[in-house]
């Protein structure tokens, strides 16, 4: 049964490896670009072995809501 248990968990730290090479999602925040004209994008946030990058969510508004609704929908689990 110890092997089992060995080869379950050799295979979660594998799933995980290869998670962060993708880039895991990790959340979205909604930013304010006040020197491109006053407007809110909505971005994904996602984490990789150097640390959390974002990525244009596709949402953009004049309002932090209509960003969110203008977005497509929802960030992937795996970014690329």
């Amino acid at each position: 049964m110890k092997v089992g248990w060995g080869f379950v968990g050799l295979l979660v730290v594998l799933l995980f490896g290869y998670g962060l090479t993708r880039g895991i999602f990790v959340g979205s925040t909604t930013e304010y670009q006040a020197s491109m004209g006053g407007f809110y994008t909505y971005n994904c946030r996602y984490l990789y072995p150097d640390g959390v990058r974002l990525k244009f969510g596709g949402g953009t508004g004049k309002s932090p809501d209509e960003a969110i609704t203008s977005s497509s929908d929802v960030c992937p689990l795996l970014d690329r």
